[in-house]
Order: structure tokens, then C-alpha cells, then sequence
């Protein structure tokens, strides 16, 4: 998938639009779109990984892969089906880990009200769902594989 196509069309469909109002703000908003150019191409590759992050999620024995081919993304399916889930070890907290995140304050909120309605703490709720949609791979990576609804 070529994002230099989409990115030319954002720049005309702008330039279009600016030309109505003359042409000197049409010289500058075609400066604008190039100074933004970098930023649209980021913007653009992260949709494109959180498309195929949506779309792994709901495949059972495959995932999307994103590789980049000259600079532009490429889609690709892959077999998933030898990753299978590992079992937690059974030593409890030994080899506990601290995580700190930053969150805004509307999803603090959901998070805390998903964990009171279930009757956990915020940490045991937190904890309880990432165990249930990540899983281990054979490399001992984890992964996330489904989106999280609160």
C-alpha cells in the first residue's frame, strides 16, 4: 500500500479547498502540507498498525502482519496457529514486575468503575484482563490479541 497516494490526495483535496480563498493562503497552505507531510505519513502507518492490530484480534489461527517494502506499509496474513498460549507459572508473585502507565483521566475512570462493578480492586481488575486477552508465544514474548472493552 502506497501512503504517497494517499497523502497526495489529503494535499489536494486541501489545496483544492484553499484555493477559494485565494491565493495567497493557497501558497501557504501548500507550505503547510509540506511541512505536515512527515506527520500525515506517521499518522497514516499508525493506522495502518492499529488496523492490523484490530484485525489480528478477531483471527483464531492467523495474524496481520505490517512490514515495511520501500518505506511503505505491506499487509500480510500469517499462520498463528503454532503460537499456543503458555501457562502463567505457578509461583505466584516471584517474579513480579511493576508497570506504570499513564492514563486519561475519563479511562481512569472507566477502568475503576469496570473494576468496582466486578468487585475487584483496580490492580486485580487490570491484572485479570490483560491475563485473559494476551497470551505467551514459544519465544516467551506476549502479545495482545483482542481489543479490551470497558
Amino acid at each position: 500500500m502506497q501512503l504517497s497516494l494517499a497523502v497526495a490526495g489529503l494535499e489536494n483535496a486541501v489545496e483544492t479547498q484553499l484555493r477559494v480563498a485565494g491565493p495567497e493562503v493557497a501558497e501557504a497552505g501548500v507550505q503547510l502540507m509540506a511541512a505536515l507531510q512527515p506527520a500525515i505519513r506517521q499518522t497514516l502507518m499508525d493506522v495502518v498498525a492499529m488496523a492490523a492490530t484490530e484485525i489480528s484480534s478477531q483471527l483464531a489461527t492467523q495474524k496481520v502482519d505490517v512490514r515495511l517494502v520501500d518505506g511503505d506499509p505491506e499487509l500480510a496474513v500469517v499462520d498463528d496457529s503454532a503460537e499456543m498460549p503458555t501457562p502463567p507459572p505457578s509461583d505466584g508473585d516471584i517474579d513480579e514486575a511493576r508497570i506504570t502507565i499513564r492514563l486519561p483521566g475519563y479511562l481512569k475512570d472507566l477502568v475503576a468503575d469496570a473494576a468496582s462493578t466486578s468487585g475487584d480492586s483496580v490492580n486485580t481488575f487490570v491484572i485479570d484482563t490483560l491475563k485473559s486477552q494476551t497470551r505467551t508465544t514459544k519465544g516467551g514474548a506476549t502479545r495482545h490479541r483482542a481489543t479490551i472493552e470497558l
